[in-house]
């Protein structure tokens, strides 16, 4: 067994997916987002455990990803969100993946890879509403319209739209986005583009505008049990599946005054118990997202936070939890050892401790060693005559 890990619940996945399904309109289905391996989840047993419950429709960001779920048995609409190259379009459309199509380029390409191959590319298409990543320009719908005419291996399935502000309160951009959606979706049926698939909302449109659930909700936050923001908390009784773990591996009880770790910036104050855990770094522990400040005493208390770290105060210090309680790191974090400070705590070497670690910043392998784990202990359960299961990964 590894001595650093992550439990996966799947009844968890399974609860926020029906409470998902509970709020929607008429005639909407939800669209799982499992890019980046499901957030960490491991996209495959996700995917499976979605479709026994129901789910016809996934999305992924690049064309390898959804290959990787049809290799595995996942059936039902994949999307791909990211654009697919022309080197990937044969591959995209053997495994009946459908894509989006963002731009002129793509358009002509597709259609020249389609042809050769003789079969028909399904897409939905991309409009730029706001978000200023990829799509169709309100100015181009008139030009793409009359283009996919003369575009005959390649099938318009559905249209949608990205966000960029639902999960905010200032409502205004977002119902601005929505309208110039409405626009363009106007502009395809008026050249004969009718039937197609509407999909605007991401987790927090889906929980704040009904109204715009049209034929599909693409979720993906919802489902890993995380709301958008801290506004929407409540909405739903999700759960949360995910935690990471890891072992003491080593314990000793040191001196007042002891230095740990690179560059001695972390002193004992008193006599206590140094405990040493095998994640760093490089498992993504103590990792965190650049962010840009939101304003000016956002800017002013990391300035404050710096200016204190180079005083030897810091503040935010990375901590885990262990038997309830949080324990502070000692010193700096390493590539794959970090060491707790637990005071006078009891425990001892093989005790367990909760890792703050960010889903998708977390080392692939804890989550391998997870599923390898798995495969185990259900060998182990049929030896021993117990009826017991687990999703085979990868």
């Amino acid at each position: 067994m590894s001595d650093a890990w992550i439990d996966i619940d799947l009844d968890a996945i399974a609860n926020n997916y029906r409470e998902i399904t509970q709020h929607l309109s008429p005639g909407a289905r939800v669209m799982s987002v499992v890019k980046a391996d499901a957030y960490g989840l491991g996209a495959v047993p996700v995917a499976r455990t979605l479709q026994k419950l129901g789910c016809q429709a996934f999305a992924v960001t690049t064309a390898e990803e959804g290959l990787i779920l049809r290799e595995h048995g996942v059936e039902g609409i994949i999307l791909v969100l990211g654009p697919v190259s022309s080197e990937q379009m044969a591959e995209a459309l053997e495994g009946d993946l459908q894509l989006t199509l963002s731009d002129f380029y793509m358009l002509r390409k597709w259609e020249a890879v389609a042809a050769e191959l003789g079969k028909e590319a399904k897409v939905h298409l991309k409009l730029e509403t706001g978000m200023g990543r990829t799509g169709f320009f309100e100015k181009d719908w008139e030009l793409l319209a009359g283009l996919l005419k003369e575009s005959p291996h390649i099938t318009p399935v559905g249209v949608y739209t990205h966000l960029a502000r639902a999960a905010q309160r200032d409502q205004a951009y977002t119902r601005q986005q929505v309208e110039c959606f409405q626009r363009g979706v106007k502009v395809l049926e008026e050249h004969g583009f009718t039937g197609l698939w509407k999909h605007v909302c991401n987790s927090a449109a889906f929980l704040d505008y009904p109204e715009w659930h049209y034929d599909f909700i693409r979720t993906g936050t919802l489902l890993i049990g995380h709301f958008p923001a801290t506004a929407f908390a409540g909405k739903l009784k999700l759960q949360d599946p995910w935690v990471a773990k890891a072992r003491i591996v080593s314990l000793r009880r040191v001196p007042k005054g002891t230095f740990v770790g690179y560059q001695s910036i972390y002193r004992t104050k008193a006599e206590t118990q140094l405990a040493v855990i095998p994640v760093g770094y490089a498992d993504g522990f103590g990792v965190q997202p650049h962010f840009v400040p939101q304003g000016v005493w956002d800017f002013i208390k990391i300035v404050i936070k710096n200016f204190l770290a180079l005083c030897g105060i810091y503040r935010g210090q990375e901590t885990v939890t262990l038997q309830g309680h949080k324990i502070p790191v000692a010193g700096k974090i390493g590539m794959q050892l970090t060491v707790l400070d637990v005071g006078d705590l009891s425990c001892e070497t093989g005790d367990e401790v909760v890792l703050p670690l960010r889903r998708t910043q977390a080392n692939p392998r804890l989550l391998r060693q997870y599923w390898s784990e798995k495969r185990l202990i259900a060998k182990r359960n049929i030896k021993e005559g117990f009826l017991q299961s687990y999703p085979e990964y990868p």
